[in-house]
């Protein structure tokens, strides 16, 4: 199945051959557009154990460079305590770091390593050193693509920094800012010919994530009213977007969820674009605990303030102590450890019910993106 690349800004096609990131004329950002509805490509894989696993569209021309690690198909699972401290009987979590890497990018990094294969791209550059970097490091191993991780120096020290070398990464640390680090991958890029993969504002990663909305249907019975979900650059958010939008086209849905974008107040620019307000960085490094989502100039905020709106979600910020309540109380009492990004969509939802929102006796799924295991222990 073959897709068209088109910009977002000025609608020019782009070839799709080619591995593209901007658009030829203008530089705007890419979206994805398909030869056939999504029903057509919703085929039970065969040969997988019975999972019944469904595929969407995804931007591949050629479908043998297909690079899996299995990921997908991650439970859902009902959270009964946190649900009962928040006054809600039908609350659940979506269990994304049931992944191969432990968080939600490796749906991302599925499409995209297929793409960069796809279109012929042996060696990539990026900054890098968290989630996003391990799970690469992994596809690209697995896709025979030679990644070249610039990752801070200050960093070393990483279980995720140092799983991306273990991966076989060709790693080089860097001194200095995130600015300085991207600023050594790009030049590298540009000295040695490789890509350099900039990997927030790639549509591939996005088109990967529209999977966890595919999976739903089959999940829940009936779908959730509520979907939460945190953002930094809001791939997921995007992804899941458009995931519903396809699902509503081939009549698989009849309507989509809300989907609600949560982030750390700290660094809120998503949150800002919903609002209709203007985001100034500021300067230096985060300090909030939810730094799986502490982007400050994400590329598409007006793509996720639309999904919100679409579908009759919200956009809100979460302080930190109540990041840090939930985290602790998903351990403690429903024995999931998860990272304090992750823990920032249970307190989006007792703010959404607070604010009346998300009302009692309506179904709510929270995306659960990443393991807690691979981060520095909060304090105990």
């Amino acid at each position: 199945m073959s897709y068209k690349l088109f910009c977002v800004e000025c609608g020019q096609q782009q070839d799709s051959s080619k591995y593209s990131l901007f658009c030829s004329k203008c530089q705007g950002l890419l979206e994805a557009k398909y030869d056939a509805p999504a029903k057509v490509s919703s085929r039970v894989l065969e040969g997988k154990s019975g999972l019944g696993r469904y595929v969407p569209t995804l931007p591949i021309n050629n479908p043998a460079n297909h690079v899996t690690l299995g990921e997908g198909n991650t439970p859902v699972y009902q959270l009964r305590k946190v649900g009962q401290a928040l006054g809600l009987s039908d609350l659940w979590g979506k269990l994304e770091f049931f992944s191969p890497t432990g968080s939600f990018k490796d749906r991302g990094n599925a499409a995209l390593v297929s793409a960069l294969k796809d279109t012929g791209v042996k060696a990539v550059s990026e900054a890098t050193g968290g989630n996003g970097g391990l799970s690469f490091a992994a596809y690209c191993a697995a896709g025979g693509v030679t990644f070249h991780a610039f990752i801070p120096d200050k960093n070393r020290n990483y279980l995720k920094s140092q799983a991306i070398a273990f991966h076989g990464a060709q790693v080089r640390w860097v001194k200095g800012p995130r600015e300085e680090v991207y600023e050594a991958a790009r030049k590298f890029a540009e000295d040695s010919g490789v890509l350099h993969l900039r990997y927030s504002k790639s549509i591939y990663f996005i088109e990967g994530q529209k999977t966890i909305s595919y999976e739903l249907p089959g999940q829940m019975n009936p779908m959730p009213d509520h979907i939460v979900i945190p953002v930094g650059n809001g791939s997921i958010h995007m992804g899941m977007y458009r995931g519903m939008k396809e699902m509503l086209e081939d009549g698989r849905i009849k309507k989509s969820p809300a989907l609600h974008a949560v982030q750390a107040e700290e660094t809120s620019p998503l949150v800002a674009a919903y609002e209709g307000k203007r985001w100034t960085a500021y300067e230096g490094e985060s300090k909030s605990i939810a730094n799986g989502i502490t982007v400050k100039n994400p590329p598409r905020p007006s793509l996720v303030a639309q999904g919100c709106k679409k579908t009759g979600g919200r956009a809100v910020g979460l302080p930190d102590e109540r990041i840090a309540h939930w985290q602790r109380f998903l351990a403690a009492s429903e024995g999931l450890f998860v990272e304090a990004a992750s823990a920032t969509t249970i307190a989006g939802v007792e703010k959404l019910v607070k604010m009346g929102v998300i009302k009692p006796g309506q179904r709510v799924l929270a995306i659960l993106t990443g393991l807690g295991i691979k981060e520095p222990f909060p304090h105990v």
